[in-house]
């Protein structure tokens, strides 16, 4: 289990689950909010009103949700929060549509997931032709390659 405190430093509902069994944690549109008109083709950069201390080695990844990308065309930009951050919480959202939409306050926007960050230890390989050790079945296909068979 991950313990991930927080702090709410306006009037906004508390971060949920929908159900116990749903994986990402509902984010809401603050409540003092007048309603957020997005226009299309427009992103926002929203307050979530709530700040978070996430333990190392942890981050929160925002994602779509269903009936907000489906219903609204509204889609997560920016959508990392490291276990270092410790300011307020922001979703990045861009309208894809055609019109505005529109969004109000106490509304679900954004879903988080909690990931594990694994320590990285990156280094280079001069001759590319050193780095792989084998030619796997893609080899260097690139976007759809692999539907082409």
């Amino acid at each position: 289990m991950v313990n991930i405190a927080f702090s709410r430093t306006t009037d906004v509902k508390i971060p949920s689950r929908g159900t116990t069994d749903s994986a990402g944690i509902d984010f809401y549109v603050p409540n003092n909010v007048s309603p957020l008109v997005i226009p299309p083709q427009k992103s926002v950069l929203i307050p979530t009103g709530i700040r978070v201390n996430i333990e190392k080695g942890w981050a929160m990844v925002a994602f779509n949700r269903g009936g907000i990308a489906v219903k609204k065309n509204l889609m997560v930009g920016a959508c990392v929060v490291d276990s270092d951050f410790q300011g307020e919480v922001f979703i990045h959202l861009n309208n894809v549509g055609k019109q505005e939409e529109v969004l109000v306050a106490g509304e679900k926007m954004i879903q988080f997931l909690v990931l594990p960050v694994p320590e990285v230890n990156m280094y280079e390989i001069l001759n590319v032709k050193d780095l792989y050790t084998s030619t796997s079945e893609r080899g260097e296909g690139c976007q759809g390659s692999t539907n082409h068979k």
